[in-house]
C-alpha cells in the first residue's frame, strides 16, 4: 500500500529543510566542543577542521602561539621519519624538507624546516624536537608544525660541571667534541607550568655521568643534579613530563644483596624556588616507585610506552 500523498509531501519537506541547513551555522559552542574532540585525536586534523570555513576558524583556538606552552597542541603521535640512504635532515638533496610519520594512522606529512641547515636533532618529546645548533651548542625546542621555538642554554655550559679541569677558554668545537659521549643516548622530558614556563630535563650517557641536566627556557646555563642515579640497566624513558629509570640496586641496598629484583625510579620535573625577586630551579631526587622480581629467564628488561601507560617488558 502506498503512503498517503500528505505523508510524502511532509517527508519531502523535511528532507529539503535538513538539506538547507548550513554546517557554517552551527552554534559557536558546539563547534568549539567538536574541535576539542578532534584535537584530542590529532593536531593536523584540528588544523584541517579550522580550515573548513571562516565561522569554524573564528570559533576555535588557533594553535599558533600555543604550540609549545599548551600540551594539547603538541603533535604527540608524529615522529621525524628517517629517510635512510644517507639522507639526514638538512641534507642538500632534501631542499630543507623533512617528513613526519604518524604512529597511529601511518600518514606522512612533508614540512619545510630550514633550521636543519645548522641544527641536529637530539631527541623528540611528544613530537616537539630538541635541537642542537652548531657551532655554539645552543639548544632549542621546536614545534615542527607551528614553527614556534623556545630558546634553551648552550650545552657547552655543562662542560665545567662535567669536568672541573675543563679549560674555560676551550673553543666551542672542542667543547662539542668533549661532549660527544654525553650526547649518546640522550633522553629528554619537557613540562609546562600553569604560568607557561617551559622546563626540560635531559639524561646523558649515564655510564659516565649518572646525573640529570635541567634548565628552563630563557636560562643562561644548564644545571646538573646534585645527586646521582644508581647504576642503570637501560637508558631512561621520558613519559608525561617525567623521567623513568631501571636499576638492579635500590638506594638502600647493600653490596651483598642478590640482584633478583629490578627497581623503577621516577624523576619529577624541576621545581621553582623563589629567592627574593629571582627564581631558581632545583631538581628533586629520584623516587623509587616500584620493585619487581627479576627472573633469569626474562633476559633484558625495558620500559616502554603503550597508549597512555608505561609498561615493564622483558
Amino acid at each position: 500500500m502506498s503512503p498517503p500523498p500528505s505523508m510524502i509531501r511532509n517527508s519531502s519537506n523535511k528532507h529539503q529543510h535538513l538539506g538547507s541547513v548550513s554546517w557554517a551555522s552551527l552554534p559557536k559552542e558546539l563547534v568549539e566542543l567538536i574541535a576539542w574532540r578532534v584535537l584530542a585525536g590529532d593536531l593536523l586534523d584540528y588544523v584541517r577542521f579550522r580550515a573548513v570555513c571562516t565561522h569554524w576558524n573564528s570559533s576555535t583556538v588557533p594553535p599558533h602561539g600555543r604550540g609549545l606552552i599548551d600540551r594539547r597542541f603538541h603533535p604527540r603521535r608524529w615522529m621525524l621519519f628517517p629517510e635512510g640512504h644517507g639522507l639526514y635532515p638538512g641534507h642538500p638533496n632534501l631542499g630543507g624538507y623533512v617528513r613526519f610519520f604518524n604512529l597511529s594512522t601511518a600518514a606522512f606529512v612533508r614540512v619545510h624546516l630550514p633550521l636543519f641547515d645548522d641544527h641536529v636533532v637530539l631527541d623528540s618529546v611528544d613530537g616537539i624536537l630538541l635541537l642542537l645548533r652548531h657551532p655554539d651548542t645552543a639548544t632549542r625546542l621546536l614545534h615542527p608544525f607551528t614553527g614556534e621555538i623556545a630558546e634553551l642554554p648552550p650545552l657547552s655550559s655543562l662542560v665545567p660541571q662535567l669536568d672541573s679541569k675543563a679549560l674555560r677558554r676551550m673553543t666551542n668545537d672542542k667543547k662539542l667534541r668533549k661532549m660527544g659521549n654525553f650526547l649518546i643516548g640522550l633522553c629528554a622530558a619537557v613540562t609546562v607550568s600553569v604560568a607557561g614556563v617551559i622546563t626540560i630535563m635531559v639524561t646523558p650517557d649515564m655510564i659516565q655521568v649518572h646525573r640529570v641536566a635541567y634548565a628552563a627556557a630563557g636560562d643562561q646555563r644548564w644545571a646538573l643534579s646534585d645527586w646521582k642515579l644508581p647504576r642503570l640497566l637501560t637508558s631512561t624513558v621520558s613519559f608525561q613530563g617525567k623521567l623513568y629509570a631501571l636499576s638492579l640496586k635500590s638506594e638502600s641496598s647493600h653490596q651483598n644483596d642478590d640482584d633478583d629484583k629490578v627497581y623503577i625510579y621516577r624523576v619529577d620535573p624541576p621545581q621553582s624556588n623563589a629567592k627574593g625577586s629571582s627564581h631558581t630551579l632545583s631538581l628533586p631526587p629520584p623516587v623509587l616507585i616500584a620493585e619487581c622480581p627479576l627472573l633469569e629467564a626474562i633476559g633484558a628488561v625495558h620500559l616502554v610506552e603503550c597508549d597512555s601507560e608505561l609498561m615493564l617488558v622483558g
